[in-house]
């Protein structure tokens, strides 16, 4: 399938207004880096990420009163209706279970029947569990028979709280498929409803932090420095330069972007940015190896100008038809993906968008530059003269015109 057949467009003298405008945007965006700040998540800045669920209205004035919660930063997650709130806590100087003890210390605050019964939002299958052994409702026996069975009933009980979200009275535990009579007497004497449950909660400490971040950066600069080497073996030096600038320009596209709309900077963006340069090299590849076929077939004498246009007219239709179909996936995502993967899916549809434009205008513009500078004014395959052989006559009556004879 085509879309563009035999299409004459001028990419490389659009060249310096891509320039311009990358240029532009990069600078804006990395300038509200340098006044906001950049907006480390947690695997890079440590400290503690917590999102908790509330069978009833976020009591946020509450939160905002607990002394532990002092230097937090608590907003809302999701949609209003979701009642679900997210706790960011700053970096602690020791490694510690830093979001476990905070759970703790608000389950203490908010549930204080937690000192004595069980709380069916907040405890897990094995404490749920142990109370059924404990009690032995059914006379199963304390033996193998009877852990397995009461395994089962409080692992059906979770999972229906996974369901749900969290419970919010105690018929919905009660009514759970597989929950027996005598289990459900236990429930509802040695436990309580709690006000909330964790949907998350993530320790980072500072040493493991500052090792992410040293090891994302690496692994952008390392995965951009071995593209252009893949490509300077491939093709030659002027083309390898060419994709790195082109590399380099699409991750500063996407970070300047991410700068913009002040997102969190995290191990899902840094995944982004790894796609984005294995994605935007794609192109930049189909590009080189049409002008290497060009330069094979074609005879006649074109300037480097003439050969990147040719080239990028020829695998134009193959260009959009690709990035069209990678963006209907990643605006897919983007409306229906969920919060978690929201931003990841903005930064590499940037990426994908920079790197589908900065190879008809970063690329030729670096490739021009770089013939300049090392005096190549026409890096083209001249043009073989064919010599024709001469023929012999084939018999004496042959027309033949006589060569003149010398004069005395």
């Amino acid at each position: 399938m085509q879309i563009f057949v035999n299409t004459n467009y001028d990419f490389v003298r659009w060249r310096f207004r891509a320039v311009l405008f990358s240029l532009v945007f990069v600078l804006i965006g990395f300038g509200l880096f340098l006044k906001n700040g950049v907006n480390w998540g947690i695997d890079f800045a440590g400290g503690a990420n917590i999102v908790l669920k509330f069978n009833e209205a976020v009591p946020i004035d509450t939160l905002r009163s607990i002394p532990v919660l002092r230097d937090a930063v608590i907003q809302q997650y999701g949609k209003a209706d979701d009642r679900a709130v997210l706790l960011r806590l700053p970096e602690q100087k020791k490694e510690t279970d830093y979001a476990g003890q905070i759970v703790a210390s608000l389950n203490h605050t908010f549930n204080p029947q937690s000192a004595s019964k069980l709380d069916l939002n907040f405890q897990g299958r094995d404490n749920l569990s142990g109370l059924f052994q404990a009690t032995d409702p059914d006379r199963k026996g304390s033996g193998t028979e009877g852990k397995l069975y009461y395994d089962d009933i409080a692992q059906k009980i979770i999972n229906h709280r996974s369901e749900l979200g969290l419970f919010s009275e105690m018929q919905q535990v009660t009514s759970t498929p597989g929950v027996s009579t005598g289990a459900s007497r236990v429930l509802s004497e040695k436990a309580f409803i709690g006000k909330f449950n964790v949907l998350n909660q993530e320790t980072v400490g500072p040493q493991v932090g500052k090792e992410l971040q040293q090891k994302a950066v690496w692994a952008v600069i390392l995965s951009a420095l071995a593209m252009g080497a893949y490509i300077t073996l491939r093709f030659d030096l002027m083309f390898g330069v060419g994709a790195i600038v082109c590399i380099i320009h699409d991750v500063l596209v996407a970070l300047a972007f991410l700068g913009l709309i002040n997102g969190e900077f995290s191990l899902n963006i840094v995944a982004a940015l790894l796609l984005i340069v294995g994605y935007s090299i794609n192109d930049t590849v189909v590009t080189y190896d049409r002008m290497r076929e060009n330069r094979r077939k074609i005879k006649a004498r074109m300037t480097l100008s003439e050969q990147m246009n040719l080239a990028m007219n020829q695998t134009l239709s193959r260009t959009i038809l690709t990035s069209g179909s990678v963006v209907l996936v990643l605006v897919a995502l983007i409306l229906f993906g969920g919060r978690v993967i929201h931003e990841f899916s903005m930064i590499l549809l940037v990426g994908v968008i920079a790197g589908t434009y900065s190879t008809v205008t970063i690329v030729p513009a670096v490739a021009i530059a770089w013939d300049h500078m090392v005096g190549k004014k026409s890096p083209v395959t001249p043009t073989r003269a064919r010599v024709e052989p001469v023929r012999a006559p084939s018999s004496p009556d042959s027309p033949v015109r006589a060569s003149k004879s010398k004069r005395a």
